[in-house]
């Protein structure tokens, strides 16, 4: 049962909101079929990534949303650090909208 709370904490606070925010960016630029299949990679590692590494760690789990939803951690960087598909796909649509943003 506690597991289940934690999941649904990283759900709500941390993969939720990121997936959210990849999908705009996307839509914002002109991305890849690279870069999409980057995204879809990330957005399927990401959830069981967080659920194992919370079901080992349940502290883990718990602090990190918590750190998340206040805002001390950023969202991309937790689910990179479980999940490293994520952390390119993060860098390459930063990257790509600070390039379509400066132009």
């Amino acid at each position: 049962m506690i597991r289940d709370a934690v999941l649904w904490l990283l759900t709500m606070f941390v993969i939720d909101p990121v997936m959210a925010e990849f999908n705009e960016r996307l839509g914002d630029v002109r991305a890849s079929p690279a870069l999409i299949q980057q995204v879809k990679a990330c957005a399927t590692a990401a959830p069981g990534a967080m659920a194992n590494k919370a079901a080992g760690d349940i502290w883990w789990g718990v602090s990190t949303a918590i750190a998340v939803a206040i805002g001390t951690t950023d969202a991309k960087s937790a689910i990179a650090a479980a999940a490293p598909e994520c952390a390119s796909a993060a860098a390459a649509i930063g990257a790509l909208q600070a390039g379509s943003s400066s132009t």
